[in-house]
């Protein structure tokens, strides 16, 4: 009877466990800080002339949302003392951390060749090499914001940088991050006539890489869609930045459903592509 009642109490305690396991997820919000993908060449440093080569390189995603369309690359090795198969391969989608996978995905890449033989008298040739990964993603923004249309005299957002109604209006507010190399780190909100209001974003890389081309999938403010537009874009709904440029403002404008000052929920999708590269070395000994 005793072990019976202990069988019980201990099948009780996995289910209740079981059970209580997704509601702990949920507590924790990945979508927030700046986050880049982690990149390992997993091989031996030091290698053997004429011998084969297999350089083994892990990407793992430590986003907050999955990863695609991702290329490996291998480049910068002397052709005269290392040959690769192949350079490149690719692979389709890498999931990023979620509530159902805290650590995110991590592949492994296998890339084979054949090292060949030094110069003659030399013992050594130190090969310098990077590792670079491209993919696609994309970055979520969802704050729930005060918000205020302008009275007639002006005062919310002209002459206060804050304002107390049912909730407190702030003009500026910073944020740090999404769970993305790229996220919006300040937010300015400015109140117009007419229940209107418009949001300038901006935008920042905060990553090791770089960010190629942002379009912007979806604006909306309380369910409402917003019209937007990239400060010095050139192509409707999206920004290509330069080789070295960091941030860009996106500047959205909508309509509010009350003058006086409430709280709601902002959405702002965007999707980019993103390149970043590791340096490895490899030692080839005689």
């Amino acid at each position: 009877m005793r072990k019976a009642i202990f069988l019980m109490i201990v099948l009780l305690f996995l289910v209740s466990s079981c059970g209580e396991t997704p509601e702990r997820g949920k507590e924790i919000n990945y979508k927030q800080g700046f986050v880049d993908i982690t990149i390992a060449a997993e091989g031996n440093k030091e290698e053997y002339q004429n011998q084969p080569l297999e350089l083994p390189i892990s990407v793992h995603n430590t986003l907050a949302y999955d990863i695609g369309e991702v290329t490996v690359s291998i480049k910068g090795f002397d052709n005269h003392y290392v040959e690769l198969y192949s350079a490149q391969q690719q692979l389709a989608l890498l999931e990023g951390r979620s509530v159902f996978n805290h650590e995110g995905m991590k592949e492994r890449f296998l890339f084979e060749g054949l090292l060949k033989s030094l110069l003659p008298g030399a013992e050594k040739e130190q090969e310098d090499y990077r590792v670079h990964v491209y993919y696609k993603s994309k970055v979520e923004f969802s704050p729930s914001i005060c918000v205020a249309a302008q009275q007639s005299g002006g005062y919310v957002g002209a002459a206060y940088e804050t304002y107390q109604g049912a909730c407190t209006f702030q003009k500026e507010i910073s944020y740090s991050g999404q769970g993305a190399p790229l996220g919006v780190t300040n937010l300015e909100i400015i109140p117009r006539q007419g229940k209107q209001v418009e949001l300038r974003m901006k935008i920042d890389n905060k990553g090791k890489g770089k960010v190629g081309k942002v379009t912007l999938a979806s604006a909306a403010i309380g369910g409402k869609p917003l019209t937007c537009e990239f400060r010095g874009g050139t192509v409707e709904n999206s920004f290509l930045f330069e080789p070295e440029e960091k941030s860009v403002t996106l500047i959205c404008a909508g309509y509010l459903n009350s003058d006086a000052a409430y709280t709601t929920p902002l959405f702002v999708e965007l999707w980019y592509d993103y390149e970043i590269n590791q340096k490895e070395t490899m030692v080839i000994l005689e």
